[in-house]
């Protein structure tokens, strides 16, 4: 029996960054992998399908993943969100959380802590 894919939305306005998010994700189990440039772009998305996990960058044009976390929080108030930045500080750490982000990830991501978040946000889903 076939096991339904779980939705991932990458936020990162880093083209390479989006595919090798895309392509690490996708290696790592049953997941279907959409992804937005910017905040504007993530909403029509995240209002049109269900998603099951958002990676979101925190520093992009138009609208930063400060400015969406609350946002997607409203239209999906279970989704695990996690919060990437290569701008880290413990002021971005405390503003991250308080805005509703379940885990944070400075970059380069390490890989192994982003496969274990993945995981524990979408058990069920690694590859055999």
């Amino acid at each position: 029996m076939a096991t339904i894919k779980k939705r991932v939305l990458v936020i990162e306005d880093d083209q390479e960054m989006r595919s090798m998010l895309k392509d690490f994700i996708e290696e790592e189990g049953n997941y279907e992998v959409d992804w937005a440039a910017d905040g504007a772009e993530a909403f029509p998305k995240i209002l049109g399908k269900k998603f099951d996990l958002i990676i979101t960058d925190i520093r992009m044009p138009n609208l930063s993943g400060l400015d969406i976390i609350p946002g997607l929080k409203n239209i999906q108030p279970e989704i695990p969100i996690i919060a990437i930045t290569a701008f880290g500080s413990e002021d971005t750490n405390r503003r991250v959380f308080a805005r509703g982000a379940n885990a944070f990830l400075e970059k380069p991501i390490p890989l192994d802590r982003l496969r274990r978040l993945i995981h524990q946000f979408l058990p069920g889903q690694e590859k055999r």
